[in-house]
């Protein structure tokens, strides 16, 4: 039986200002924040200007995922997490989902439901919060699971044990949109996830087009860490002490 990561007691997050707390402590800045201070004017700008046609579809997409994969948990499997609004929680999980594979984005999320890649792999963690005090950096991913056909990188530390962990990220991409690197971004959960105990080994990137879904080749966990020790270190030397 899929043992699901516990949340982590306390940690909320506030939406729609997408503020994540601790209790009574603010986290200052997101993953999302510190990986847009990289971005330049001129990128952020071209990000703004077509909000309008990727937020919706992202929205849709992240949620069908979330209620798919939550559904398929072999204990309490339409129960949803203390970081969901209330609104979320009263409403039907499953029509949600019947919803959104009708809907609007049919053509993204249909492919994403129905890939192989379920089937093989084990899902331990789905929209899930993590922070670090020490960093002082909050952010939520969209899944992790356990993959026993994937060779155990070395390096574990002693008490890691069992089948190869991937951390996950998906994005949506429009009819002609191009794939980019997200290294940085999983190697930021992987620290947050690491300073509650939680090893990953490996980072992935599903990317979710119309009529196909793809998942990337796995990232290294040396890699996706390298790639966040350099966003931050130029996110911290600008900001510090936040």
């Amino acid at each position: 039986m899929t043992t699901w990561l516990s949340p982590i007691f306390g940690l909320v997050r506030r939406d729609p200002e997408h503020r994540y707390w601790l209790g009574d402590h603010l986290f200052p800045v997101s993953i999302t924040g510190v990986l847009a201070h990289g971005k330049g004017e001129f990128a952020m700008g071209r990000i703004e200007a077509t909000r309008q046609v990727w937020a919706p579809r992202g929205n849709a997409c992240h949620r069908a995922m979330e209620l798919f994969l939550t559904a398929r948990r072999p204990v309490a499997a339409t129960r949803l997490t203390d970081q969901e609004p209330a609104s979320r929680k009263q409403a039907d999980p499953l029509a949600e989902l019947g919803e959104l594979t009708a809907g609007d984005y049919a053509d993204w999320i249909q492919p994403l439901l129905t890939h192989l890649r379920w089937d093989q792999v084990e899902v331990i963690a789905s929209e899930r919060a993590t922070c670090c005090l020490i960093r002082n950096v909050a952010g939520t991913y969209d899944t992790a699971f356990l993959d026993d056909q994937l060779p155990i990188p070395t390096g574990r530390p002693q008490g890691v044990s069992g089948s190869a962990r991937v951390l996950a990220d998906l994005k949506s991409l429009g009819h002609n949109g191009s794939t980019y690197c997200t290294r940085a971004q999983l190697g930021g959960y992987m620290a947050l996830e690491w300073s509650h105990g939680h090893w990953i080994d490996y980072g992935q990137t599903i990317w979710c087009r119309p009529g196909a879904t793809s998942f990337s080749p796995l990232y290294s966990r040396q890699d996706c860490l390298v790639a966040w020790a350099a966003a931050y270190t130029a996110y911290a030397e600008s900001h510090w002490p936040f």
